[in-house]
């Protein structure tokens, strides 16, 4: 059994991880930023922006 700073620990590392490899990808891979959600962004860019078919989040690009 895991004691409460040590659970604490492993999912700051693992939430870490995950933010990290969101800022390595691709500048043309644009990652969803909401929590939890690990898709990719959909560019639209005549409209200038991105979306999320998973979650609907919306960003504007440049």
């Amino acid at each position: 059994m895991l004691t409460r700073a040590t659970t604490n620990a492993v999912a700051h590392r693992a939430s870490s991880m995950r933010r990290m490899r969101r800022r390595a990808v691709n500048a043309t891979r644009l990652y969803c930023a909401t929590n939890g959600c690990t898709s990719f962004l959909v560019l639209d860019e005549l409209g200038g922006v991105a979306h999320c078919e998973i979650c609907g989040y919306t960003r504007r690009l440049g």
